[in-house]
């Protein structure tokens, strides 16, 4: 299997680009050169590119006089067909909007119609990473194009959905003027909780679906990224969470993660209640957007996480992009971007000033806590309104401190181009976060000592609370003193940089 994934991910390579050169496929996949013209051999010998010249001067390009049957895919938006998606040999990957299509156009397709020889990002980023996507990949032997890995997702994130063109008929479209806006409905959609949020509900899902032992190429949810989630729902009534299958045609509106059965959950233990933990902070003590979230009893005395999709309601779907959507990145480039170019993006779409005063405070915030794996896809955007564009609710907090101690980066990516490998910011960076947002300097000031005054005053309230859950349950206090030294040492360093006397704060301390 992984020789015709390495093989299917060179034949890629062409699709980026016409032509290669040995030295260019040596540097792109980090084969030896023995090892890559054997691979390349293959994909000769099975007429999928041509050597084109002799030794020093050879080349390799796509076979393009194969006879291959094109990929025909409707592209719909919360039921409507807005435009046509297709793969062929000859012309790669083309989108085109029909022409009765009036709406906003998706970011980096603005023309009527689109061709690229790699998928586009916009479709590229909904289907899951790493070895998820390895899975789905290989069908019956065969390598499949990653466009027709778009007509097996199901409920992914945002309102599209892809279906043959061929098998297209009459859309459900849901009159815009009957969809309550997001921003209308907000507080119904995200919820209450606080931490903790045990809940006491049977899960009814087989063990080998909670521990992904049965994945094979079936998708338990469509949604991006690397880690196992399923779609679930809540039974109140009865207490129960179940999984929602695909045929059932029912709309998933919550995400299970079974941390606990999870192989790395000797390196990373209770990462469940971690996440738990700090989206509860940044919902209830910061006044940011965040979903619903709570935690489940697992397996090896652990946790699952369940979170709420912030993006459905009954059965509207909301329209929402990631920022590696935004930037045209592919997923796989999701930690070569930077804090600066994101809330750059984000202030040339986004016109609400509370919106970007509340991007501002989660960066903030992921630099208090070391959101060490912060990357473009961890920050969206939803639409609120008619065309109107802000932060979607967080997802994805998590302090890799915990595991990782001093070692761990305030973010996942780098501060800005100029400087990558700087991820400790000074009293400076955080005023050039706020000009990005071309934020008010008195206003980004007053952000900054608020937000880091709250984290001072709220958290140890957060570390109490866990000491007393961990004991209820006879369980190792290991996340509460990992959550004690991330709070004194993360006051010291402030203290240190400068960011503390710039605020007019002074340093605490938790005994």
């Amino acid at each position: 299997m992984k020789k015709r994934v390495k093989l299917e991910e060179i034949k890629r390579l062409f699709e980026t680009k016409e032509q290669l050169t040995t030295r260019e496929l040596r540097d792109k996949t980090g084969l030896t050169e023995r090892t890559l013209r054997n691979y390349l051999a293959i994909l000769i010998k099975e007429k999928l590119i041509v050597a084109v010249g002799q030794t020093n001067r050879r080349y390799y390009q796509r076979n393009y006089a194969i006879d291959e049957k094109p990929i025909v895919v409707a592209v719909l938006q919360n039921g409507e067909h807005i435009g046509t998606l297709s793969f062929t040999y000859a012309k790669g990957y083309v989108f085109s909007y029909l022409s009765s299509y009036k709406g906003e156009r998706f970011p980096s397709l603005k023309e009527s119609i689109n061709s690229s020889y790699a998928l586009f990002t916009l479709f590229e980023n909904l289907i899951p990473e790493s070895t998820r996507r390895e899975k789905l990949l290989l069908k019956e032997g065969k390598i499949l194009n990653p466009l027709e890995l778009l007509l097996e997702l199901d409920n992914t994130h945002g309102n599209l959905d892809f279906v043959p063109l061929s098998s297209l008929g009459k859309t459900d479209k849901k009159e815009d003027d009957k969809i309550p806006t997001w921003k209308s409905i907000k507080n119904v959609i995200l919820e209450k909780n606080s931490f903790v949020t045990l809940l006491d509900y049977e899960v009814d899902i087989p063990k080998e679906v909670l521990q992904g032992a049965s994945l094979g190429r079936e998708l338990y949810s469509s949604l991006s990224g690397y880690q196992h989630k399923i779609d679930v729902n809540l039974d109140k009534k009865n207490k129960k969470l179940y999984r929602v299958n695909k045929e059932s045609g029912e709309l998933a509106h919550y995400l299970l993660k079974p941390y606990a059965s999870d192989r790395r959950i000797k390196n990373t233990p209770y990462l469940a209640l971690n996440e738990h933990l700090f989206m509860t902070f940044a919902k209830n003590e910061l006044k940011l957007n965040v979903p619903f979230t709570a935690i489940l009893l697992g397996d090896n005395r652990d946790f699952y996480f369940l979170t709420k999709r912030y993006d459905r309601y009954r059965g509207y779907k909301y329209n929402q992009y990631d920022f590696a959507q935004q930037l045209d990145i592919e997923s796989e480039d999701k930690y070569d971007i930077s804090i600066i170019s994101i809330l750059e993006k984000f202030n040339s779409i986004v016109q609400n000033k509370k919106s970007k005063e509340d991007v501002y405070t989660f960066i903030i915030y992921a630099s208090l806590i070391k959101q060490g794996d912060l990357h473009a896809k961890n920050i969206g955007l939803i639409e609120t309104g008619k065309k109107n564009w802000e932060l979607a609710p967080l997802y994805d907090i998590i302090s890799t401190y915990i595991y990782e101690g001093k070692k761990s980066d305030d973010f996942g990516i780098a501060f800005d181009h100029s400087n990558p490998k700087k991820r400790k910011l000074r009293y400076k960076e955080y005023l050039q976060m706020g000009m990005a947002l071309e934020l008010p300097l008195s206003k980004t000031k007053s952000i900054l000592k608020e937000t880091i005054k709250r984290f001072q005053v709220y958290f140890p309230k957060y570390i109490e609370a866990t000491i007393a859950f961990e004991k209820s349950l006879d369980y190792p206090h290991f996340l509460s003193k990992k959550l004690h030294s991330l709070y004194n040492e993360k006051n010291i360093e402030f203290d240190k940089l400068g960011v503390l006397g710039e605020v007019g704060l002074e340093r605490s301390c938790y005994e």
